[in-house]
């Protein structure tokens, strides 16, 4: 056992420093320590570590909870590196927390034996000065210049002050009662660029913006002695002070509104203005999506589209959430989108029938990065028993649906190379085959049809008349309620994708090949986790395509503990997925899935382990819940 740790030691730095004697000298006064995964080895603030530890198996992290409560993570030390020796040297109180991250197991050495080698031997000691402290200066000026950039950059705010702290217009207010006369005479004294119509407990029933008394009073030559209550828009949208910007923003991209209520316990006190935003910000999504919304042509907004894509880097930069990032992005996208069937209905001439655009996939769970095709579809009402009405739907539907497919290549969304878009015939048809295809894939479910199947399951509405994407849900989910044999197909297609690691907790990679040391951190890594989420929602019968949305739900017989993790999990790997694909735009490379895990810090190589064995986990508990007899049958399928 002595050699071997000497061997060990021989591995390690300062240690290789040392003559083959002084190790085995060393070798007897080391202790090998076990800590289970989340075990405090070191505490801040308490007293100093006596001993310095080698990690031999597993890792931990160094860490400093702020007085906020906000932990920033200094270094991730795994096998074959030191920790410990700050403590050891101060001799006070320990100034880190150390954590294990996972089981770990270390060799312990103690302090009196570092200290009188460091005082023999001068390389050892350099090296420990020179490279283990200055790991700690390095990244403090890191953190302290993050900090400095966060107070002088204008876009990360956005993600971290409330609304209250950038509102400058008190909320000015008048009843319904109020004649058109008085509520014009009210703004104008006060500047105000709208006005919140309060009912009798104070609380906000309606809001009355400078273009309604353009459009609603001047443009229609309505009497100035109607009631301000005639011309209002309601219901209000409203956010509370303690809101995050981001939050604001979210509700005027949704409702495409410039002007949103602020509230405090409900009761109007300021408003916040598309001109706010802008002014804070040097580069706005909401300024792209007005830019979108003034384009007159596809190839306006084939120009317009180039803003989306930039949106992505600046927010990654910038600090904002990945499921927060891509929902913007969605949202502008759904901007983009009902400018183009604007202009296939300009070209066309109004749709025979009522019909609504669908998208699928990744579109469908406002979960776009900067790898994405066309993933959509095309609902439209049942034409009845007239053969004229259903030809002429469908000679009509058919020209719509290539303008929409060309007009978003031309836009930079390539065509789906799976054909799954509202130009092939068979994903452009009336309510009442939707309702047929769901039927089918339900009731005689099989592998094939299910995994075709997926991508219709986070159907969202796009445009068009949304009561028949609404009637066609309904059906979905009244139809799911006792298809304990579909959920059990879906539930083994949805976890036949394994994490790729190793039965010693290693990585599992390509051996050969263009990826070659690389894994899909998409088809092993996020998409397991939409599979998972989707299928807990459909059995739970919620509505939200989403992967957090859906896993913000609790479930009975789901552990919340195991779903919060799989929701931490979710953004890691779509945060890694993203930060991959920037790193290749901006090198010009092509965009792919693939990451070389050598190439993550210590840190990140810790947590993606840790997310796939979550991803392990949640597989395990919905094997327990759905699987059956059939499993057996499809594995030898």
């Amino acid at each position: 056992m002595s050699d071997s740790v000497a061997e060990f030691l021989k591995t390690i730095p300062p240690f290789q420093f040392l003559p083959a004697g002084e190790l085995q000298r060393l070798v007897p006064s080391m202790t090998l320590q076990y800590f289970p995964k989340d075990d405090t080895i070191i505490s801040a603030g308490h007293r100093a570590s006596e001993a310095l530890y080698i990690v031999h198996k597993g890792a931990v992290k160094l860490a400093l909870r702020t007085m906020v409560g906000k932990e920033l993570v200094f270094d991730l030390r795994s096998e074959g590196e030191i920790f410990g020796l700050l403590s050891l040297m101060g001799r006070d109180i320990a100034r880190l927390d150390v954590t294990a991250v996972e089981d770990a197991l270390c060799y312990s050495i103690p302090g009196t034996v570092i200290r009188e080698l460091a005082s023999r031997y001068p390389e050892f000691s350099e090296y420990l000065v020179r490279v283990s402290i200055t790991r700690y200066i390095d990244r403090s000026l890191k953190e302290l210049h993050d900090q400095t950039q966060l107070m002088g950059n204008t876009e990360r705010l956005l993600y971290s002050l409330a609304v209250k702290d950038v509102v400058s217009s008190p909320a000015v207010a008048c009843t319904g009662e109020t004649s058109i006369r008085e509520a014009a005479r009210l703004a104008s004294r006060s500047h105000a660029t709208c006005l919140a119509v309060v009912g009798p407990d104070g609380r906000a029933i309606g809001i009355v913006t400078d273009r309604d008394f353009t459009r609603r009073v001047l443009a229609q030559d309505l009497a100035i002695e109607h009631p301000v209550s005639s011309i209002m828009s309601a219901p209000v949208v409203s956010v509370e002070s303690t809101a995050r910007l981001f939050q604001a923003l979210l509700a005027m991209l949704s409702d495409d509104i410039q002007h949103v209520l602020v509230t405090e316990e409900g009761m109007p006190k300021a408003v916040l203005s598309s001109h706010d935003l802008i002014l804070l910000q040097g580069k706005s999504p909401l300024a792209v999506s007005r830019h979108i919304e003034q384009q007159k042509t596809v190839e306006g907004l084939a120009r317009a589209q180039k803003n989306i894509i930039g949106l992505l880097p600046l927010l990654l930069r910038e600090g904002a959430r990945v499921s927060h990032i891509t929902r913007v992005v969605a949202e502008i996208n759904d901007r983009l989108m009902a400018k183009i069937l604007q202009f296939a209905e300009a070209e066309l001439g109004p749709a025979p029938l009522a019909y609504c655009w669908v998208v699928l996939g990744s579109e469908g769970r406002r979960e776009q990065t900067f790898k994405t095709d066309q993933d959509n579809a095309l609902i439209y009402a049942d034409p009845g028993d007239n053969e004229a009405v259903a030809a002429n739907a469908q000679e009509y539907f058919t020209r719509f649906a290539l303008y929409v497919r060309d007009a978003l290549v031309r836009c930079g969304y390539p065509a789906c190379e799976g054909d799954y878009m509202a130009s092939n015939p068979r994903w452009r048809q009336p309510i009442s085959s939707w309702k047929n295809y769901f039927r089918t894939w339900i009731t005689e479910a099989d592998l094939h049809s299910v995994e075709d199947a997926l991508i219709f399951f986070d159907m969202r509405s796009a445009g068009g008349d949304v009561s028949l994407f609404e009637a066609l849900a309904a059906f979905v989910r009244e139809a799911l309620k006792d298809a304990s044999f579909f959920k059990s197909v879906f539930a083994y297609v949805s976890t036949n994708r394994k994490p790729p690691l190793g039965f010693f907790r290693t990585f599992v990679v390509e051996r050969s090949g263009e990826h070659k040391e690389e894994l899909d951190i998409k088809t092993f890594g996020t998409s397991p986790i939409v599979n998972a989420a989707r299928l807990l929602a459909l059995d739970g019968g919620i509505e939200a395509t989403n992967t957090v949305d859906r896993l913000a739900h609790s479930l009975s017989y789901f552990d919340d503990a195991l779903r919060l993790e799989l929701l931490e999990s979710f953004e890691l790997l779509t945060l890694l997925r993203l930060e991959h694909q920037l790193q290749q735009s901006q090198a010009k490379e092509p965009l792919s899935n693939y990451v070389n895990p050598g190439n993550l810090t210590h840190l990140q190589r810790s947590l993606l382990k840790e997310a796939f064995r979550t991803i392990t986990r949640t597989q395990s508990a919905i094997s327990d819940r759905f699987r059956s007899a059939v499993w057996a049958q499809l594995g030898s399928a």
